[in-house]
């Protein structure tokens, strides 16, 4: 069951409160899970605490097997859109294939939608899709690699130098 009054975890600042709002969202029924081979399903995995917890916690509730499946192709790439991720380090998909996440997680299997299945499910044509945290194409230049970071496209007022020029860069024609 979850919890519907705890937010998106992944967004925390730190590994410490991730960790403690998983436990907070997610609560299994043992009755209902004892036995049971279960296949859940998520919108995407970027770090991997999520459902690292929530199989650990589907096992220790008797469940007998757990499949993961994601609507969403691996995250591999960073995105400086509004999503609260900074570098390629923190994204499981990146340095693992998919059967390495798949035993990371502690699941029976894993499977994620394709790059061209997710595209055809939303009807949008491909160029008009921002698919950057898939593959790294990203809809517009970035900046040199020292101005990157999470708060790229936040105020420069409130952000400094760094991202006052990397705001000027984005700008740019």
């Amino acid at each position: 069951m979850k919890n519907a009054y705890v937010g998106r975890t992944f967004i925390q600042p730190s590994q410490t409160i991730r960790q403690l709002g998983i436990r907070l969202k997610l609560n299994p029924l043992k009755e209902v899970i004892k036995g049971k081979r279960l296949v859940v399903v998520d919108d995407s995995i970027v770090r991997g605490n999520t459902q690292r917890a929530l199989v650990r916690m589907l096992r220790e509730a008797g469940a007998a097997e757990v499949h993961i499946r994601i609507s969403s192709p691996p995250v591999k790439w960073p995105c400086f859109f509004g999503i609260d991720f900074a570098t390629r380090a923190e994204l499981i998909a990146n340095g693992m294939t998919i059967d390495e996440i798949g035993t990371s997680l502690g699941a029976d299997s894993l499977a994620y939608i394709s790059i061209d299945g997710m595209i055809e499910a939303t009807t949008i044509a491909k160029p008009n899709l921002c698919r950057a945290c898939f593959d790294g194409e990203y809809p517009m230049d970035l900046p040199d690699p020292e101005l990157l970071g999470k708060q790229l496209l936040e105020t420069e007022l409130a952000a400094g130098p760094a991202a006052t020029a990397a705001a000027d860069a984005i700008r740019r024609p």
